[in-house]
């Protein structure tokens, strides 16, 4: 593909150009259509580099090639969001040379857009605390193999680490989100001066973040693969779980992967246990019923 303004610096800390990123996502493109592909997306573009300010962009622009699917959403308000949703490579690349630098995509398919067929734990530290983050990967996937619910885990190329578990499609995203929000209280009351659900950082005096708010119609979460906006150009990539004592949430940059593109981590679609891990979370005290906003803000 032929890159409009190649020598632009994306990076300019790093001396990375705009041909560097899209070359990065040609490399990686059909790594990224495992996890991307007939799914809804959103895209953070930085058209003067990383140093200046960026945008979070849901919308696909008119000038998007017919390759590049469509799904209307309904705003609460009225008006609709028009989804980018990829199938091809090519439009990966093509969309980076757009000066995207991060894919964040659905849990859910723009064929089934209301039965996700991902759940995501996010486990998010303080800045620069690996160890911490390393702990609280291992003490989540204690409790969900509890459950015998399997998953890789992801190195975010930020701050911390996700789990990604495949679900065979069959419920809804208040039964998943019911159950994320269950095993991530079950989880914290086991280690509570580590692990906290608090949303305010003011708030989490230091403790690691569950995040199981990636759960919900719409929300999204980073694409494996992905370029993350910060020095040194980081990238999102999946781990095998024996890697994890080791691994750097932000331990591999562009140029740096090629020991992740041939990593098998699939894991078999499952059916999730959610009245199991429900029952077990209410057992054990964890509120469930307290309303939240969508960014698990109290709105009791």
């Amino acid at each position: 593909m032929e890159v409009s303004s190649p020598d632009k610096l994306l990076f300019p800390a790093d001396g990375i150009t705009k041909a560097a990123v899209v070359d990065h996502y040609e490399t990686v493109g059909a790594r990224m259509l495992e996890f991307v592909a007939g799914r809804p997306l959103t895209v953070q573009r930085f058209p003067r580099g990383i140093e200046a300010k960026g945008f979070m962009q849901k919308n696909a622009a008119d000038h998007y090639p017919e390759s590049i699917a469509r799904l209307a959403v309904p705003k609460r308000g009225g008006g609709e969001t028009v989804y980018p949703v990829v199938d091809r490579a090519e439009d990966i690349a093509w969309l980076a040379n757009q000066n995207t630098i991060t894919f964040h995509m659905w849990t859910s398919s723009a064929a089934q857009p209301g039965q996700p067929d991902w759940m995501i734990i996010d486990l998010d530290p303080e800045a620069g605390d690996d160890g911490q983050a390393r702990d609280a990967t291992q003490l989540v996937a204690d409790v969900l193999h509890e459950f015998g619910i399997d998953g890789f885990p992801l190195a975010t190329g930020s701050k911390g680490f996700h789990i990604w578990m495949p679900l065979d499609g069959s419920l809804g995203f208040e039964q998943v989100s019911r159950a994320s929000r269950a095993i991530a209280g079950l989880v914290v009351q086991r280690e509570p001066a580590l692990l906290t659900t608090e949303f305010l950082k003011k708030n989490r005096k230091g403790r690691v973040f569950v995040d199981w708010l990636r759960n919900g119609p719409t929300a999204t979460v980073v694409v494996p693969f992905s370029l993350r906006p910060r020095p040194g150009a980081p990238v999102a990539v999946p781990l095998r779980w024996a890697e994890l004592a080791t691994a750097r949430p932000n331990g591999w940059t562009i140029g740096a992967i090629e020991d992740r593109l041939d990593l098998d981590v699939a894991v078999e679609p499952q059916q999730l246990p959610v009245d199991e891990i429900v029952a077990a979370a209410r057992e054990a005290g964890v509120d469930l019923d307290t309303p939240h906003d969508r960014f698990g803000r109290d709105r009791s």
